[in-house]
């Protein structure tokens, strides 16, 4: 099925002598040079969040100013189409949309979905509902919302927050989201994104007052035994002093915007609701190769959005999202299916004398591998003749041996006929691995790198 979102506005075509030189020297290098030029890497550093980029701190994504040179060094022409399709918290859709491009994003976790969207919203839109706002915020202290058996939110938030977040929720779907007449389901599909500004600022409000249970690994999250007992008005006070704060954040980066039609869907990387040759351009960042439980990690947010960690549906987004620690129950493919760098890489942990490696360790891996080439397999078919992929990646370790996860995306790539080369690299200090303090038990080395891969449509 195709995709068509709407467009109405977008930048000057660049001259034929800017596009012939990107044409004649490829992206890659075009992409390189500007980096170098601008001294900016694909990294965002810690504590460096502010305005919308801290809206939902990611560690995994990259800055807008990165994505702002991948985007405008491509030398798209007007109204092009740019795809992310693990679109994270929404960088990309958010600047290719400010620069006049139509912007599809594409997430398997809702809660990505909604942060993305979101960012898409409008600035005098958010401005204008903090009035629906102030209203909501009313009607659910006046009337909080019954909760219902088995409310996953409760876990986290006391009875009288519970209430009042379905309330506040509620009202804003009722007014906000509605499509052929139904109420749109926020765990089963993105919402607009005026809808998806108001549930973020309440689900960022609501976690002041969660009670998560801290640990040495901070991607994974438990609600306490007890919930902290708090009054609905702190609630509501702090969703509307949210809702300005995130208003203001719009309209500080609304300056020079050529807004478009962009849009947010919640699918799947490796089966793309997209037509082929659709896109112009793509600049994404893959999950790592890390084994880190993204899904666990949003156990608040899905709650939030109805989804309990202890649903069919929570273990189902566990088990098929990309780079999951589960081992899923169909049988691993065979490390020779795959273009022989990865093979190798399959190999090596397969044949390792550590306990599992030749069980448990090798499945997961072989699991992101496999999800890996259907997922670069897909990019080629929705990518015009001539346009590019680019895939910010991190490189990890299996006990000793180092998974050059740069170097194994242009392996695959070229296995699939792409013209692939790293643009960039960057040696890297912070890393989640840098949690488990056995991490390094097995190697001397600790050196990590990030790379900017590009991978080039035939």
């Amino acid at each position: 099925m195709a995709v068509k979102p709407n467009a109405n506005g977008g930048p000057e075509r660049p001259s034929s002598a800017v596009a012939e030189s990107r044409d004649s020297r490829g992206l890659a290098e075009v992409l390189r040079q500007r980096l170098q030029a601008v001294d900016i890497d694909a990294k965002r550093r810690s504590g460096t969040e502010a305005g919308m980029e801290a809206w939902y701190p990611y560690y995994a994504g990259y800055t807008e100013e990165f994505a702002a040179q991948v985007i405008e060094a491509s030398n798209l022409g007007p109204k092009s189409t740019v795809l992310d399709p693990w679109n994270g918290c929404g960088t990309t859709t958010r600047v290719a949309d400010v620069q006049g491009h139509t912007a599809i994003g594409i997430d398997i976790n809702p809660v990505a979905t909604l942060v993305a969207s979101a960012k898409l919203a409008r600035a005098q839109d958010a401005i204008h509902v903090t009035g629906l706002a102030g209203r909501l915020a009313a009607h659910s202290l006046s009337a909080p919302a019954t909760l219902t058996s088995g409310d996953p939110l409760r876990k986290w938030l006391c009875p009288a927050l519970t209430r009042t977040y379905r309330s506040i929720e509620q009202g804003i779907l009722a007014d906000l989201a509605v499509r052929d007449g139904a109420v749109l389901s926020p765990s089963a599909q993105a919402l607009p994104p005026l809808a998806a500004f108001l549930v973020l600022a309440l689900q960022r409000a609501a976690r002041h007052f969660a009670g998560i249970k801290t640990t040495s690994n901070p991607t994974w999250l438990r609600p306490k035994t007890h919930a902290p007992r708090h009054d609905a008005e702190a609630l509501t006070g702090v969703w509307l002093e949210t809702v300005r704060a995130m208003a203001m954040d719009l309209e500080a980066a609304e300056a020079d915007a050529h807004r478009t039609g962009s849009q947010v869907f919640l699918g799947d990387a490796r089966n793309l609701p997209l037509g082929d040759s659709a896109v112009d351009l793509v600049v994404t960042s893959p999950p790592y190769c890390t084994r880190i439980d993204y899904v666990v990690s949003t156990s608040f947010e899905l709650a939030a959005l109805g989804i309990g960690d202890k649903q069919p549906s929570f273990d189902e987004l566990r088990r098929t999202s990309m780079g999951t620690p589960l081992a899923r129950r169909a049988a691993a493919p065979a490390a020779e299916t795959f273009p022989d760098e990865v093979a190798s890489v399959l190999t090596r942990i397969r044949e390792h004398p550590s306990k599992a490696s030749s069980s448990y360790y090798y499945k997961t891996y072989a699991q992101y591998f496999s999800d890996s080439m259907a997922s670069v397999a897909e990019l080629r078919r929705v990518l015009k003749p001539g346009a590019a992929a680019v895939l910010v990646v991190q490189s990890s370790y299996y006990k000793d041996i180092y998974v050059d996860l740069p170097e194994l995306y242009v392996a695959m790539g070229q296995a699939l006929d792409m013209r692939a080369s790293i643009a960039a690299e960057y040696d890297v200090n912070r890393f989640l691995a840098q949690i488990n303090s056995r991490s390094t038990a097995h190697r001397k080395s600790t050196s990590h790198r990030e790379a900017v891969v590009v991978l080039e449509a035939a």
